[in-house]
């Protein structure tokens, strides 16, 4: 099979050596500005795939590793073909669809489009080689007879808003041996990351299936010592003056009173607007404050600004 390389340095607009940090930072302000859900252009929704595909691969240290392994000669448009290791794999791409999909390029590397957002990755419970599961996808997947244990494990990617909410969520995985099969499983509210639901005898020859879960990613919001945290866009004139603005939360958008004299980099906790725990209770939602300017003011702002230059005596670099 061969696909186009897929730059994801480029796309996230890092560089190779980029640190953790950087690759969060440039993800977050790229999926914010092309979510489709706030960019209405036609191409945001395949510009914020390809976002999500990068970032995939880029936040995760063995991923990365495995897709630095490719050397720096690589560049975009050129062929690639599956490197060494990847004989006796036959992957079908065909028949993809929604929001979630990974490209080509993608599920040669990987071995399927399963890691990570677009779905359950599924994996020998032994540790053995991966093998192709889609969360709303359609799969191909062939391998060698007597390759896989019965137990079986996958990764599964449940939106914030599912596990908010708990009930039923349809998955698709690609079974060794038994073919593509549906699932509606039921996602427990306030279920914890790292947890596994058991599907007794849903296996390969009768083992167990366990789903691992793993919050989805949304470049709306992020998970920090189970908190939620998520973006407010204020003016100037509001971080100065105080205002209520709209941000959106997992229960929906809500107006958060913005304090006079705030910062960029100010914390708003709002308690109890966060993820469900154990006890019943809800962690917080952190509203970060982020001051947004005009790109192009109008002649009117650029004169009302000048003016408040010349008649402030705020000075912040002391």
């Amino acid at each position: 099979m061969s696909v186009k390389f897929q730059d994801y340095y480029e796309v996230l607009g890092v560089s190779r050596n980029a640190a953790p940090e950087d690759i969060r930072k440039a993800y977050r302000t790229l999926a914010r500005k092309y979510h489709p859900d706030v960019n209405k252009d036609p191409e945001s929704e395949e510009k914020f795939k390809k976002i999500n595909e990068a970032y995939e691969v880029l936040k995760d240290a063995e991923k990365r590793k495995r897709y630095d392994a490719l050397g720096s000669n690589w560049k975009a448009g050129q062929e690639f073909r599956p490197p060494p290791g990847f004989e006796g794999f036959s992957f079908n791409t065909g028949g993809r669809g929604g929001a979630g999909g990974f490209s080509d390029f993608f599920e040669a590397l990987f071995g399927s489009a399963a890691f990570g957002g677009g779905g359950p990755r599924m994996r020998s419970a032994g540790g053995g080689s991966p093998f192709a599961g889609f969360g709303n996808f359609d799969a191909g997947f062939e391998a060698g007879p007597g390759a896989f244990g019965g137990d079986v494990e996958a990764d599964v990617s449940v939106p914030l808003q599912k596990v908010v909410e708990g009930g039923s969520m349809s998955i698709r995985l690609e079974i060794p041996g038994q073919g593509v099969r549906s699932y509606d499983i039921r996602i427990p509210k306030g279920i914890a990351e790292g947890r596994k639901i058991r599907l007794a005898g849903q296996g390969r020859n009768g083992g167990d299936l366990y789903l691992k879960v793993k919050y989805a990613t949304d470049g709306r919001f992020v998970i920090e010592d189970g908190n939620v945290v998520v973006e407010a866009r204020v003016t100037p004139w509001e971080a100065a003056l105080g205002a209520k603005v709209p941000v959106e939360t997992l229960d929906g958008r809500m107006n958060i009173t913005i304090p006079a004299g705030s910062c960029s980099g100010r914390r708003l906790r709002v308690r109890g607007h966060g993820l469900p725990g154990n006890n019943g209770t809800r962690s917080d939602l952190l509203v970060r404050v982020m001051i947004h300017v005009p790109e192009k003011p109008t002649e009117k702002e650029r004169d009302l600004l000048e003016k408040l230059a010349k008649a402030s005596t705020f000075n912040p670099r002391g």
